[in-house]
């Protein structure tokens, strides 16, 4: 058969072998279709952020990602080798955004074929704002009463404040944490213990170590004995004048008048 045969046996009644092409085609990709496998599982949603901007509104700390592909690829998959993600890279100015959940495969997740990712939601909404760091102050939280006749006379946390992270309308006018609880009941000598800032607001990030140490200086009550006062008695201090007759002598005068009364009578 020479080649112009050929090529007309070729194109001979083409629209259906191109359907029957089509056709085969279709049933061979819905036969892989069907024979993927589905699997679920969640991984931890993190944050690239931006150098000047941080996320200042609350937002899902996981998403759920859906593995198809064949069973012998995806079994194998473990969940730390996808990673889910948010770049705030690209964003320059303080708003409110849609930011993507962008997916990033490593380790047993590289060179599976054929793999489809999905993952949801597909987008988080964030509100974004200044970054800002500086250092809070942080105070103890005391509970409890020291040992019967002592008192606490002196305390101190060293260090006296922590570095703290966050937005700016969550950082700026926040001036101070708590530690922990620190139970007084019944100390009675000087104690040291190591005690956690407390942090409940979870758009603010303390860096490096939370733990303080909280010095107590307990001494005891001196109470003074009370002496009853002593007893004062009054004196007489008058002084008579000069010239003036005691009282003896006031007696005699009275005698003298007596006998001379007499005498003249």
């Amino acid at each position: 058969m020479n080649r112009a045969k050929l090529i007309a046996k070729l194109i001979e009644k083409w629209p259906v072998k191109v359907l029957s092409l089509a056709a085969a085609l279709i049933i061979f990709v819905f036969y892989r279709m069907n024979n993927l496998e589905t699997r679920y599982f969640n991984v931890p949603l993190t944050i690239e952020s931006s150098d000047t901007l941080i996320p200042a509104s609350s937002f899902a700390g996981s998403v759920r990602v859906s593995l198809r592909g064949e069973a012998d690829g995806i079994q194998p998959i473990l969940e730390e080798d996808i990673e889910a993600y948010i770049d705030l890279g690209r964003y320059t100015n303080e708003g409110n955004f849609r930011v993507p959940v962008q997916i990033r495969k490593k380790g047993s997740a590289l060179g599976v074929e054929p793999l489809e990712i999905s993952v949801l939601p597909a987008e988080i909404p964030l509100t974004l704002e200044q970054r800002l760091i500086r250092e809070v102050s942080v105070f103890p939280i005391l509970f409890g009463t020291v040992a019967e006749g002592y008192e606490l006379t002196y305390q101190s946390l060293i260090p006296g404040g922590v570095i703290a992270e966050g937005p700016r309308s969550a950082l700026e006018d926040h001036f101070e944490f708590n530690t922990e609880i620190i139970n007084l009941d019944r100390r009675y000598d000087d104690f040291s213990i190591m005690v956690n800032t407390e942090n409940d607001n979870p758009l603010i990030t303390i860096h490096g170590n939370r733990m303080l140490e909280f010095r107590g200086t307990i001494r005891r009550i001196i109470r003074e004995e009370y002496r009853e006062p002593p007893v004062r008695t009054q004196t007489d201090t008058r002084v008579e004048p000069e010239n003036h007759p005691s009282f003896y002598d006031t007696e005699f005068l009275n005698n003298d008048t007596d006998s001379n009364e007499n005498g003249n009578n």
